[in-house]
C-alpha cells in the first residue's frame, strides 16, 4: 500500500470515529432532553391529579368522638366543601368552625386518599348543672357553661350566681373543682351544693346533714377528711380547714 493510500485510510477511520462520537453525544443529549421532558410531564400530571383532578377530592365527612351533640351538628358546623381537591382544603378553617360549637374543646382534621375527611373531636367533660330559667346549664370540669338541657341527667345541681361577671366565673370554676373532688360517700348522697362566695360552699345531704366545705382549695384533702368524719354522728361537719375539722 502506498503512503498516500495509508494516510487516506487513517483519515477515513478518524472521520468515522468522529461521526460515531457525535452520534453517541447526540443520543446522550436526546436522552437527557427526553428525561427532563418526562420529569416535567410527571410533575404536570401530579399537579393536575392533586390540584385539579376529580380523583382526589373530598367526598364525605366522618365524625368521631361525639356524645353530647350529634355528628350531624359537627358536619354542618365544619361545612367541608365536598368536591374540593383534598390538598386545597383549609383544614385549619374547618377546625376553627367546629371549635365554635360550645361543647367542643379539641378538634383534629385529617384528609384521606379515599376522599374521606375525618374529624375527631373531644367534648367538654360535664361536671355539674345549674338550674336557671326553666332549664339546666351544663358546666364543664373547667367551670365553663357550654350546653343547655331540659334535665340535669345524673349531674349534681349546684346553686351559685350565674352571669358574665368575673366573680361568677370564679364561682363556677371553684364549684367544678369541688364536685370533681367529692368522695363517693358524699356525691351519692348529695342533695345540693351551693356557694354565695368562693369561701362559703356548703353541701346538704339527703338526711339533712350539712357540710361546710369552704373554698375549693385543698379539695382533695377535704375529700379524705370528710370520708372519715362522716362516721361521727353529727348534723354539721366543717372541713373548710381540713387540718382542723369539726362537727356538732
Amino acid at each position: 500500500m502506498s503512503p498516500a493510500a495509508g494516510r487516506s485510510t487513517e483519515i477515513h477511520d478518524a472521520t468515522m470515529l468522529i461521526r460515531t462520537h457525535r452520534r453517541q453525544a447526540t443520543r446522550r443529549r436526546l436522552k437527557r432532553i427526553l428525561g427532563v421532558v418526562a420529569i416535567f410531564l410527571v410533575i404536570a400530571v401530579l399537579i393536575w391529579l392533586i390540584w385539579f383532578s376529580p380523583a382526589l377530592v373530598a367526598r364525605s365527612v366522618d365524625v368521631q368522638g361525639t356524645s353530647q351533640i350529634s355528628s350531624q351538628d359537627v358536619v354542618q358546623a365544619a361545612n367541608v366543601p365536598l368536591g374540593t381537591p383534598l390538598v386545597r382544603l383549609d383544614t385549619e378553617a374547618i377546625k376553627q368552625r367546629v371549635l365554635d360549637l360550645p361543647p367542643i374543646e379539641e378538634v383534629s382534621v385529617h384528609r384521606t386518599l379515599t376522599g374521606v375527611v375525618r374529624i375527631q373531636v373531644q367534648e367538654a367533660r360535664p361536671a355539674y348543672a345549674i338550674h336557671t330559667d326553666g332549664h339546666y346549664l351544663i358546666v364543664s370540669d373547667e367551670g365553663r357553661g357550654y350546653l343547655t338541657a331540659d334535665t340535669q341527667g345524673d349531674l349534681i345541681v349546684v346553686t351559685i350566681a350565674h352571669d358574665d361577671s368575673p366573680s361568677s366565673g370564679r364561682l363556677m370554676k371553684d364549684a367544678a373543682t369541688i364536685v370533681l373532688a367529692l368522695p363517693e360517700v358524699v356525691s351519692s348522697d348529695l342533695v345540693s351544693l351551693s356557694g354565695e362566695t368562693p369561701d362559703s360552699f356548703t353541701i346538704v345531704l339527703r338526711d339533712g346533714r350539712r357540710i361546710l366545705w369552704g373554698s375549693s382549695e385543698e379539695s382533695e384533702l377535704k375529700a379524705q377528711v370528710i370520708t372519715g368524719l362522716l362516721d361521727i354522728k353529727a348534723t354539721y361537719y366543717d372541713v373548710s380547714s381540713p387540718s382542723h375539722p369539726s362537727t356538732r
